[in-house]
């Protein structure tokens, strides 16, 4: 087998199990009691990934690409939130800056599935059809981004 036939392989195996394992269980699953703290934990962590996506795409200008278009698709989804906050009286999101944390690969997939998991822990506390159909499309967004960071872990060898 060639290398880029191997290559390919690798990737369509990671692309296959990534969601899979965005939804692993968690041994320290959260249970939102409203669609409002839902809203501020997406906020919170949207906002700490696309800042820790920044300070690595000027430490590795290679993921400058990768940064810009989650936080583009971020963007898209605050304003998104915004417009279901204010239909569901969910109050207006928190202004908060995100802590100041490490920014190495590891970290991002690790936040990124965090997210993923706030999804899809407050999908059921939004008690909204149509309030879950867009965060429910969201989450999808999110666990492809988390894919990728997955992807880019594995070959570089941070497979853990």
């Amino acid at each position: 087998m060639s290398a880029p036939d191997a290559a390919r392989r690798r990737l369509l195996r990671g692309l296959a199990a990534a969601p899979l394992a965005a939804f692993a269980p968690r041994a320290e699953a959260r249970d939102y009691a409203s669609a409002a703290e839902v809203f501020a934990e997406i906020d919170r962590l949207e906002a700490d990934l696309d800042a820790r996506l920044g300070a690595l795409a000027a430490a590795v200008p290679a993921a400058a690409r990768l940064a810009t278009s989650i936080r583009a698709d971020h963007e898209r989804h605050g304003q998104a939130r915004a417009a279901l906050r204010r239909r569901l009286g969910a109050g207006a999101p928190l202004a908060s800056a995100p802590p100041p944390g490490p920014h190495d690969l590891a970290d991002l997939r690790d936040l990124a599935q965090e997210l993923v998991h706030a999804y899809a822990e407050g999908l059921p506390a939004l008690r909204d059809a149509r309030a879950v159909d867009v965060l429910a499309r969201h989450m999808a967004d999110d666990a492809r981004h988390l894919a990728l960071l997955q992807m880019w872990a594995e070959a570089e060898g941070l497979d853990g």
